[in-house]
């Protein structure tokens, strides 16, 4: 992929899953001069799964301080929250080169009015432009990238009682190393997943790589472009890239920061905060089994991930996974993942100055409607493992969690190293503290900071991706709905006559 030279008409900040397949779709669409900038490398361009062993892999996402591209440019008012393994990774690719490939759409219950607009919901689930909806169509784009029909997701299993079905998942298996995969990136359109090769130059796209986004440039309410310095040095000389209109997606916290800046720019008495910032809240029990227990396991639930919908009132979905490991034991996880409900007291805030970018400081802790869910969690957690070892003749323990303020262990707990000192039979439980689940979202909401086209009300021709978008999080992984709304605002922008900031507009 070509470096990036001239005046682009549109720059996407942030080379990760939203801006990537954003940029994937203007280059279908015909919409040229479009430019990605993105603060990491593009030295290595696979997943990390094809990069080393399943171990290494696993390692660089639970255990991110052997991962060089890791990269925490806040600081956390609220830790364990939005410290330690919470952050993001500076290279072109983004956490489309880490994730598991879940994909999973929004459940009704979050993607509804009054949180969500209207146009958006019937989008995304009834009909998009006269045809099926936006998930219907990125599904069946997905599971074409596969190669399969999509009749393994339906396979259902009834296990301890609970009916579980596969986890939808967009990978594909290696094909040189047996074992070894890789899940979808929006780079499989120019490169090989399997090597990292170069398939194809972009049409129109070009990306310039190892350099900041210090701040969107505004102009009496009108984005006007980006100014940008290296990473490399940090004192570096700014430049002023100029372009029709910018979007945002850079990652939550970054976008947000950016944001912020432009938002105080156009009005300077606005408080520089946005709040609503939400992530998954997830807990989990480890149980690794042997000998008898380990085959009764495996043959009533064969090696792999499924998941069921928790009752809404938990606002989770319970994930179980049977991993095999090396030497024949087994490892079972059982897990809940659910919603952080959005609220003004969990923010993004910015310490204004003459120097830019600005410091940004990330607040964020349990509400009580998020201490209900936890007990929720833990309750149905509980009630499941005590089914499953029921069903495999394995003493029942009670499950102690930890204060979630002041966890005893995370999910690095599934390190190899950990999982080989637990005590056969006995349950380990943990959590993620809030913001290290990597799928923290909606500071930026639509039908809220942005229109239903996602553009800025305040600053006509800056817009946003991802899933700061989201007004509300639902239990369900983004990706997905990332996908999707970034196929919908790729549309919109490619429609003549789409909004950029060549006009006049006041600032709100």
């Amino acid at each position: 992929m070509k470096p990036a030279t001239g005046t682009p008409r549109t720059v996407i900040v942030g080379g990760g899953l939203a801006g990537l397949e954003l940029a994937r779709k203007l280059e279908m669409y015909g919409v040229g001069d479009v430019l990605v900038l993105e603060s990491g490398a593009r030295t290595e361009l696979r997943h990390v799964n094809m990069t080393g062993t399943g171990d290494d892999a696993l390692r660089l996402w639970l255990a991110p301080d052997t991962d060089s591209t890791f990269h925490r440019p806040w600081t956390s008012l609220t830790p364990p929250h939005y410290a330690g393994a919470s952050g993001v990774r500076r290279r072109l690719g983004g956490r489309s080169l880490y994730w598991y490939g879940v994909t999973l759409p929004l459940e009704n219950w979050a993607l509804a009015e009054p949180h969500w607009p209207r146009s958006v919901v019937s989008d995304l689930t009834e009909s998009w432009e006269g045809g099926s909806p936006l998930y219907d169509r990125v599904g069946q784009e997905l599971r074409a990238w596969q190669g399969v029909d999509g009749a393994a997701e339906d396979t259902e299993v009834k296990f301890a009682g609970t009916v579980l079905r596969a986890t939808p998942r967009a990978r594909r298996p290696s094909r040189d190393v047996p074992g070894r995969w890789y899940a979808y990136s929006p780079l499989e359109a120019w490169r090989d997943g399997e090597t990292g090769t170069g398939t194809r130059e972009p049409e129109g796209i070009r990306f310039l790589t190892g350099v900041t986004a210090v701040r969107v440039k505004v102009d009496n309410g009108i984005c006007r472009g980006v100014v940008i310095r290296p990473v490399e040095p940090e004192s570096g000389p700014e430049t002023v890239v100029a372009a029709d209109r910018v979007v945002l997606c850079a990652g939550t916290v970054e976008s947000t920061r950016l944001a912020i800046q432009a938002l105080v720019d156009c009005d300077r008495g606005r408080r520089p905060r946005l709040g609503r910032l939400a992530d998954h809240i997830v807990q989990g029990v480890f149980l690794r089994l042997e000998g008898d227990e380990a085959a009764r396991l495996i043959e009533a639930l064969p090696p792999g991930s499924y998941m069921a919908p928790g009752p809404q009132e938990a606002r989770s979905n319970l994930f179980v996974d049977v991993h095999l490991r090396p030497l024949g034991d087994v490892l079972l996880e059982v897990r809940a993942m659910g919603e952080q409900m959005p609220c003004d007291e969990s923010y993004v805030e910015c310490v204004p100055g003459p120097v830019y970018p600005w410091p940004v400081r990330v607040s964020s802790a349990p509400s009580v409607h998020d201490r209900d869910l936890l007990a929720r969690q833990q309750h149905l957690l509980t009630e499941y493992l005590a089914a499953v070892c029921e069903l495999l003749g394995v003493p029942a323990a009670p499950l102690s969690f930890a204060d979630y303020d002041r966890p005893a262990r995370g999910n690095d707990c599934a390190l190899p190293e950990a999982v080989d000192a637990m005590t056969v039979n006995t349950p380990v439980t943990w959590c993620n503290s809030v913001g290290t689940e990597d799928h923290e979202g909606g500071t930026l909401p639509l039908g809220d900071i942005l229109d239903d086209d996602h553009q800025f009300h305040a600053v006509r021709g800056l817009y946003a991706a991802g899933p700061a978008t989201f007004p509300r999080l639902g239990a369900a992984n983004p990706s997905l709905t990332t996908l999707a709304l970034a196929h919908r605002l790729a549309r919109k922008l490619a429609r003549p006559g789409a909004t950029s900031g060549t006009g006049s507009a006041p600032c709100a």
